[in-house]
């Protein structure tokens, strides 16, 4: 009875069949090397470039004889990019090797098209990766001629009747300028937003005849474009004789020629002055709302919401760094008298001089707000009691010594009443230290008014 066991390869006869020596099997690595060999004798008679390259470092390890008949013998060991490409000393920005492998196994084939910048051919490419005898991956390309279609599928696009028709169907301005910065084409659109007469334009350099310029403007798109022979967008304000301004919005286009070099820029122009317009009517707006959402109408201080955003971000950047951090709430003394006895007016009046005040006493980096009816909160960064101290008594006699004039009558005095706490940042929340500023001010009116009262933390 004969006897099978199992292989890599499949189901082979046991070690006891006659007439089969195992020691005569061939090895997995010479037949992947001979399949491989198989394979490219076939590509052989391929019309096109065939060959094999490593993905590491980017040497040949074999190629069909379309590949030495176009590119040269002894190509193998040598760099693919260096021999298909014209001065070219890295590898390929287009190169397709970072495509080829998906999760550690070989990826779809990567089909594109390209034009060689050595035998000037266009070819569609087909790379795939594939396992070496050797256990590691490489780059394997066929690339079939395809530069009869290519001529077939561009020739129409260079007719001169095309090229009328697409030009002559643009309405907005819309010119062609060639290498010397000369215009060659240009529609009515482009003339009269120039305020020139196409005439006028033709055969004239675009700094000389739009920019009254001895040489390219700086910035310029069309140079950007020849330059980077990419396409190139941007906005504009050019300001045309008569002192009319407009924005424009530009893009820039490059033409290519056979042998892939910018021969000219394709200059497309659109007014956008309406839509630059609206945005800055916008953001004018945004802004405005943004401020009146803040501030205080009457005293054009930061309102209450503003004041506990700056107070929260101020707290977290005593906590960050461990610096001083102190807070005042301030109160006008008598303040319903004073509206009662002299009406709004004047009631309005004393808060928008105080908040002056305020201003006055203060240093750069401090904070202050209208934090309600007749009471201000001050924030004071880097600060600590004693300095909070010295502010406060600042702000208390500058508010005392002030007398609001009045034609006829007396003048009005006023004082104001300052509770002062300095924020403790291991125990105390934001609530914690207006809660204590507050008690301390009202500390402050309750011994008297016109003074400064501290709660310790």
């Amino acid at each position: 009875m004969i006897t099978h066991k199992r292989t890599k390869s499949g189901l082979q006869p046991g070690a006891g069949e006659k007439g089969i020596n195992p020691s005569k099997e061939k090895p997995a690595k010479q037949e992947k090397s001979e399949v491989i060999e198989e394979f490219l004798a076939i590509m052989d008679g391929v019309e096109g470039r065939v060959y094999v390259a490593d993905m590491q470092t980017y040497k040949i390890l074999r190629v069909n004889k379309y590949t030495e008949k176009h590119y040269g013998k002894n190509l193998v060991g040598k760099k693919c990019y260096k021999v298909f490409q014209e001065g070219q000393d890295r590898p390929c920005s287009f190169c397709t090797n970072d495509r080829l492998i998906v999760e550690g196994r070989p990826g779809p084939p990567v089909v594109w098209d390209f034009q060689d910048t050595k035998t000037r051919l266009w070819y569609q490419c087909i790379d795939k990766a594939i396992l070496w005898p050797d256990g590691h991956f490489v780059r394997m390309e066929i690339a079939i001629d395809i530069s009869e279609r290519k001529k077939a599928e561009i020739a129409p696009c260079r007719s001169g009747n095309f090229l009328e028709t697409i030009f002559d169907s643009i309405n907005d301005p819309f010119n062609i300028i060639d290498r010397d910065f000369r215009i060659i084409r240009a529609n009515d659109s482009y003339a009269r937003m120039r305020g020139k007469t196409v005439e006028q334009l033709i055969g004239k350099h675009c700094y000389e005849v739009l920019q009254d310029r001895n040489d390219v403007c700086e910035e310029c798109s069309v140079k950007e474009t020849f330059e980077s022979a990419k396409p190139y967008t941007k906005e504009k304000l050019v300001s045309f004789r008569g002192g009319s301004h407009v924005w424009i919005e530009i893009f820039t286009h490059p033409v290519f020629d056979e042998n892939g070099n910018v021969v000219s820029v394709i200059e497309y122009t659109r007014d956008v002055t309406k839509r630059k317009r609206a945005e800055a009517e916008r953001d004018i707006l945004v802004e405005k709302l943004q401020y009146l959402s803040r501030t205080d109408d009457l005293t054009g201080l930061l309102n209450r919401r503003a004041l506990i955003e700056k107070l929260e971000d101020e707290i977290r950047r005593a906590q960050r760094y461990k610096t001083d951090l102190a807070i005042l709430i301030c109160d006008i003394d008598y303040f319903k008298e004073i509206n009662d006895t002299n009406g709004h007016d004047i009631g309005d009046r004393i808060l928008q001089i105080i908040s002056n005040l305020f201003k006055e006493s203060l240093r750069s980096i401090d904070i202050v707000g209208r934090y309600g009816g007749d009471e201000f909160l001050v924030i004071l960064p880097e600060t600590s009691m004693k300095g909070a101290k010295e502010i406060a008594e600042r702000i208390r006699s500058t508010v005392e010594d002030f007398k609001l004039q009045r034609e006829g009558k007396e003048p009005i005095k006023t004082t104001v009443s300052l509770g002062v706490a300095e924020f403790n940042s291991d125990k105390e929340n934001i609530n914690d230290l207006i809660k204590r500023a507050d008690n301390a001010l009202y500390m402050a009116k309750g011994k008297g008014r016109n003074r400064v009262y501290i709660i310790g933390n």
